[in-house]
Order: C-alpha cells, then sequence, then structure tokens
C-alpha cells in the first residue's frame, strides 16, 4: 500500500499451476494493461489518473486503499439506477425488475431495510445529474411515486416505466 502496510485479500486461483498462469495472463495482466491506457505517466499532479478495481485480484501495483466488496456495493437504489431507473415504491420496483427480488414480500422488506424506511438517500454519481418525476399510476386509490435516472430523456423513460407498469395517470417531471 502506498503507507507501507500489507494487506491480505481473498483472491481465487487456479488448482492447476499451468491453467494458473493462463488464467492470470488472461484477467489480471489484461486489467494492470487497461489501467496503463488511462496514460497515468502523462498526467500532472492536479489531475491525477483516478483507478477503481472492483475485482478480487491481487495486482502488483500501489493501492491507495482496499475496502471488502460488502461496504462499497451496490445497494438496490443504485442497482435499480444502473438499470435503467430507480422507484420509491417497493410494488413498482418488484413489477419493474422481478428478477432482482425472489417475491413481492422480498421487495418490501429489502426497501424498509436499505431504503431508510421510504426515504431515498441521496446518491453521488460523479459527472452524472440525476433527473427525477413524480408520476401516479392509473386507477382507484394509487398515490403518488417518485422515480429517479441517470440517462434519457422525460419521455422515454415515462414510456419505459409505463410498459412495466401501466399506463400513468399524471407524470410530473421535474
Amino acid at each position: 500500500m502506498r503507507d507501507g502496510r500489507s494487506r491480505t485479500i481473498r483472491v481465487l486461483r487456479h488448482g492447476n499451476s499451468e491453467a494458473e498462469v493462463i488464467r492470470a495472463a488472461i484477467c489480471d495482466d489484461e486489467l494492470i494493461q487497461v489501467i496503463g491506457r488511462g496514460r497515468g505517466v502523462n498526467r500532472k499532479a492536479d489531475r491525477p489518473l483516478d483507478v477503481h478495481i472492483l475485482a478480487d485480484v491481487a495486482l502488483p501495483l500501489v493501492h491507495d486503499r482496499i475496502l471488502p466488496w460488502d461496504s462499497i456495493k451496490p445497494g438496490i437504489y443504485e442497482q435499480m439506477l444502473l438499470a435503467g431507473a430507480a422507484v420509491d415504491s417497493a410494488s413498482d420496483a418488484y413489477a419493474l425488475s422481478p428478477e432482482m427480488f425472489s417475491s413481492l414480500e422480498q421487495a418490501k422488506s429489502v426497501f424498509r431495510r436499505e431504503l431508510f424506511k421510504g426515504q431515498i438517500p441521496y446518491v453521488y454519481i460523479k459527472g452524472l445529474t440525476l433527473k427525477s418525476a413524480a408520476y401516479r399510476r392509473a386507477g382507484r386509490g394509487r398515490g403518488w411515486q417518485r422515480a429517479w435516472w441517470i440517462e434519457g430523456s422525460s419521455s422515454d423513460i415515462q414510456l419505459r416505466l409505463e410498459d412495466g407498469l401501466g399506463e400513468f395517470a399524471e407524470w410530473f417531471p421535474d
């Protein structure tokens, strides 16, 4: 590590030493090559190359930080954003992305646990602008919900959400 300390991480290795050489050439060495493409040596001190490696590999590089995946992995809100749009309703999230949850009850449980009892956490994503809209699904007794997204126009996201949830009675982008 840059501060002189040593850290140990758990990594996967192939049991066969010859196969491990091939695995390392395909995986680890290619990561080093990709990092080199950032041309960090051409950077000035005020614009350093910032590299994040999200993998269980031990690369022969100097590291500033090594963090366990569980401390930085995307939560449900970030996963929904990465899938295209996040919503503040567990039932709408389950309808839009059933592959993220085993059941509607599990979706509700995840929302209670990870979304601070209904409060969507603020997520800072460097260089990206978070867009949002309020929507109300068609039908009697439907309340207002919110949707957030990173890329795409308001009308594109509305159509995408309506495709999974049914037509909206109202849609108000911010």
